[in-house]
Formats: structure tokens, sequence, C-alpha cells
């Protein structure tokens, strides 16, 4: 169960919303001047992404225009100077942790039923809840995208339920039609015949009313359903360990050109006016729970397990599913 077959992951924060690619000292992204949401490296990518962001930039555009006055005073308790500000944090933090939160889903719709549930197209969308940890006074360079928020709950919704319960949920689901479809047609590539479907993901806030979303893949198991119980409890455990790396900072990551498809901890640090991902360790066999200089990301890791297994066996059990 790769989610990221073939991608690397950079250990700069954003990357280039058509080919991935991160940014770089010689090549800032820019920003799309109509949504001032998606970035790219540069016009040939944004002519490219086009025929596929149009009608959600059109739809970000004109909500930014017409932004509700209540997303506006929700978002300033928490030192943002508008809702656009806010969004863009809370899609860097998911981003930060995009590892643990792909993996997560998977194995939460896993335990579900899997694509038996979700069913394709799917009838469901997974709602994460979280909690805003900045405050006013804050400065950028001390809101640290992997620490700004904190998970709270994990949740499923039917998507019919979703998009008829407000008439903009309605017009944003047929907008980003096409950033799904992209995302099939993606992983299709990378994926082949492991790829089931595009799951929608919504990110919410305790406290604010805007939401944001992602597509994520959703695939195939080499395990036939249904699991076993051992099966089950190892899914439980994985979700636990990167819940537990997503509240206490430290996102999991593969290293940019590395071999292994195991993710690693690491820190988000400031450098150059960017943040940095750096891992805490360069394989997990030098990682012991002993080690003082781990100490912070070993005490992460105290919580109750249904398995016997190590972070490095979970994630490497999840990764052969």
């Amino acid at each position: 169960m790769d989610i990221h077959p073939g991608l690397q992951m950079p250990t700069v924060l954003r990357r280039c919303s058509w080919c991935g690619e991160a940014e770089k000292p010689s090549r800032r992204l820019k920003k799309c001047a109509a949504c001032e949401y998606s970035m790219y490296c540069g016009k040939q990518c944004q002519r490219s992404a086009w025929e596929d962001h149009k009608a959600s930039c059109r739809y970000m555009s004109h909500a930014t225009k017409h932004i509700d006055p209540l997303f506006e005073a929700e978002v300033r308790p928490f030192g943002f100077i508008n809702s656009t500000a806010f969004s863009r944090a809370l899609n860097d933090w998911a981003e930060a942790h995009s590892w643990a939160l792909q993996t997560s889903t998977q194995a939460y719709i896993l335990k579900l039923g899997g694509i038996k549930f979700l069913k394709n197209p799917p009838l469901f969308m997974v709602c994460y809840d979280s909690v805003c940890q900045t405050t006013p006074g804050m400065t950028l360079a001390q809101r640290n995208p992997a620490t700004t928020f904190t998970l709270n709950s994990q949740s499923v919704y039917k998507i019919d339920e979703w998009t008829s319960s407000h008439p903009t949920n309605a017009q944003y689901w047929a907008e980003t039609a096409p950033e799904r479809e992209m995302v099939a047609k993606s992983m299709e590539e990378r994926c082949g015949s492991a790829f089931a479907c595009t799951l929608c993901v919504v990110v919410k806030c305790v406290g604010v009313t805007m939401s944001n979303t992602m597509n994520f893949p959703f695939l195939h198991t080499r395990k036939r359903r249904p699991l076993d119980n051992a099966l089950v409890d190892i899914l439980e455990d994985v979700m636990v360990l990167c819940s537990a790396t997503v509240n206490k900072g430290f996102p999991l990551r593969c290293l940019e050109g590395g071999d292994s498809k195991i993710p690693l901890p690491g820190k988000f640090l400031r450098r150059a006016g960017k943040w940095i991902w750096e891992p805490l360790f360069a394989d997990w066999d030098q990682y012991s729970p002993t080690n003082k200089e781990y100490q912070a990301f070993t005490e992460a890791l105290v919580f109750q397990r249904k398995t016997d297994l190590s972070p490095k066996q979970l994630l490497s059990a999840v990764l052969a599913l």
C-alpha cells in the first residue's frame, strides 16, 4: 500500500501545483494571480494546468472577493489577518503531514470495509477536525507549518449530504471535479491497477466555519477482505502512530533521493526564510528509545498499542498491505 509510488517528497514545504517540483532558491514558485492559491514553477506549468484548474480557480477567485465577514472574524483570534491566510496555513500544515494524513485515511477506510464500503465513484468523504494552535502576535517565522494545528477527530460524511447541506458546497464540488479527475489520471499512471479511486478529504478547524479540501488516492490492497484481527490491530496502531507524529510536530516523510519507502520522522526548521524538513536520523536502525537526543520523539510514541511492533515494523507492515 505505497501511497507515494515513484514520488519523491521534497524537503521544502511547497510544490508546483502542476508538476510537483519543489521550490528552489533559483526558482521561486508564483501564485496564480486570480485565485492566489495554486502555485506554479512558471507560465508553462500554469498554462498546462489551466484546463483542470480553471473551474476551481474561478470559484476560488469569486469566493475570495466575496468572503463572508464571519469567516474573517473567526480567524482573527488565531492571529491571521484574513481567511485566505488562514486557509493557506491549514493547507501548509496538511502538506507538511501529507504522508501521515494519507496513510491514516487509507487505514481508516480499510477498517470500514475498503472499496466495498467506499464504492467507486466514492459515496463518502473523510473529514478531519483540527484545532488551531496559533495566537495573535506570532510572526510568520514562529508559525511552524508542522505545529500550527493538531488533529482532533476523524469521521466520514456522505458526499450527497455534504453537497446538499449548503449551496456553496454543491457549487464547489461541481467546479473542482476536473482537479479530482487530474489526480485520478496521475495516480492511474503511477499505480496502474492498484489505484481504486480519488478520495476527497475535508479538513475543518474547531471554531472556524470555512474548511479546506484535498484529494487523496485510495488504493487496492494485496490482502483480500475481510481483514483478520491481526491486520485490523496493525491498522489501528498505524492510525495512532500517524496521529502522534502529527500532533507532536514530527512529520513523516521519505528522504528525497533515498531508496527506502519507509518514511522517517523529522522537523521543519526555518532556513533562509523557508521551512525545510530535516530528518531526525538517516535510518530507523539509528533510532534508540534510550537515546536522549530523541527523547521528545520517544515520548510522542507513548500510546496504548494493539501490537508489539516497533514504529519501523508498523510502517513496513502497512506498506506491505
